[in-house]
């Protein structure tokens, strides 16, 4: 089923008729899903609940604005571990310059959605040797290393199939990202290998039979919502693959800059102004090759996946019962953790906070406070703890805002032995099947 887009103003005030808040940000495509131009009502009609829908357009539109600011040496990658729908990989085919993988799996999804090996990079610790020769065989761009184990593991494959394997040392910098959500660097981890422990590494690498080392990979941390914190983190990964350069006199064709470009989640977050955002990384690079002669001719990866596709997708899900007990009212969908886990808080979250939420039916509603519950037979699965919204009544549309990335591809979904929810995106102005509902018995 293929259906058009709305036109603006077709079914008049739709930020009302959503009953979004006030404020701007969620309905306004400041880097933010855009629901004013896309029918929910008509994708429940034609594909039932609960389901997701991405927005590939408008996340073409915000990947653009950002590859309009960088030099033409930055490339973008997109890591798939976010949302490996495939339709969504087919969508970045000739928009991005390639694609961060983390398994053999991964591999073998991305080559299926069109995309060549030639332009990825694989990262991730604990690579396997069957991994290895996956990646190896297929030659990827660019394959990177995070431990002498996993050197010398690839060493020996690569020699097996008489091929070489470029590389990258992960390192895992000294410093840390304070204004990033999760911190990678910094801090005892599996991701690399320590700063510290970089010289011995890139030395053994340079001799290494089987490989050529041309790369340097850091990724500190993720989910920063500040341009500046940004800055500060490529500027110090910069400083480091510099050092390092000069030190084991390498002139890498690469250095990926990693990612961790956040998205609002929560009350009091704001989307990043992309087109600044833009202005000052792409202000920064320029003058790298300057600043860092070892560098002047390397090429910059950044790894974006929250960032391009997080809050481009929405999770739809149907109110089937409603119930008032011991002062609390609850609001029973038929969708839930099984689907959307980190709407619950249980991933990464130390405290429970509610993932943005709206009322698609009833935009005039009583505003109230309720308790948002799946279907499931425990008590995790609570998608919205005392959330305020017009009131809700069974039968009516509830919408999960930025359910882009790490949603479908990180939940639980055999869960209890119910269907999976159906996948629509939007793209060139049509809304589209890309991946169907199925039962648990098609999945075993």
């Amino acid at each position: 089923m293929v259906a058009r887009r709305k036109q603006m103003g077709e079914s008049g005030d739709s930020r009302g008729r959503l009953g979004l808040d006030a404020k701007p940000g969620w309905a306004q495509g400041c880097g933010v899903m855009n629901l004013d131009t896309i029918d929910i009502k008509a994708v429940a009609r034609d594909f039932g609940t609960p389901f997701y829908l991405y927005d590939l357009d408008s996340a073409l539109a915000h990947l653009h604005a950002l590859q309009a600011g960088l030099p033409d040496y930055v490339d973008v990658y997109f890591a798939m571990k976010a949302n490996s729908n495939p339709d969504v990989l087919r969508a970045w085919l000739g928009h991005v310059a390639g694609l961060d993988v983390s398994s053999a799996g991964e591999i073998e999804m991305a080559v299926a959605a069109g995309h060549s090996p030639s332009a990825m990079s694989f990262a991730g610790p604990g690579k396997t040797e069957q991994e290895l020769r996956v990646a190896i065989e297929r030659q990827v761009r660019l394959l990177s290393i995070e431990s002498p184990t996993e050197l010398r593991r690839a060493s020996k494959v690569a020699t097996e199939l008489g091929k070489t394997a470029t590389i990258a040392i992960r390192i895992n910098p000294q410093f840390t990202p304070k204004e990033f959500t999760m911190k990678m660097g910094g801090t005892p981890s599996q991701f690399g290998t320590a700063e510290e422990d970089a010289p011995a590494l890139l030395e053994e690498a340079k001799t290494t039979k089987g490989v050529r080392l041309d790369g340097i990979h850091i990724f500190s941390g993720t989910q920063c919502l500040e341009i500046k914190g940004i800055i500060d983190n490529i500027r110090q990964t910069l400083a480091i693959a510099s050092r390092l350069s000069e030190e084991h006199d390498l002139r890498p064709s690469f250095v990926n800059l990693g990612g961790g470009f956040g998205v609002p989640y929560f009350a009091g977050q704001e989307a990043i102004d992309v087109h600044a955002l833009a202005r000052e990384v792409g202000e920064l690079l320029r003058q790298a090759p300057t600043e860092h002669p070892r560098l002047r001719d390397t090429r910059f990866i950044l790894e974006l996946g929250r960032f391009l596709i997080g809050t481009f997708g929405i999770y739809v899900a149907r109110v089937v019962d409603v119930k008032q007990t011991r002062g609390k009212r609850f609001v029973v969908l038929d969708g839930g953790m099984h689907h959307c886990f980190p709407a619950t808080g249980f991933f990464g979250q130390l405290v429970k906070k509610n993932y943005p939420v709206v009322n698609l039916s009833r935009a005039d509603g009583e505003p109230m406070a309720q308790e948002l519950v799946g279907p499931l037979c425990t008590p995790m699965d609570s998608m919205a703890r005392n959330i305020t919204l017009p009131r809700l009544e069974i039968d009516d549309l509830v919408g999960i805002l930025s359910a882009g990335a790490y949603c479908y591809a990180a939940s639980p979904l055999l869960f209890l032995g119910h269907e999976t929810p159906p996948e629509i995106v939007v793209y060139e102005g049509a809304y589209k099947l890309s991946r169907a509902r199925k039962a648990p018995t098609q999945l075993v």
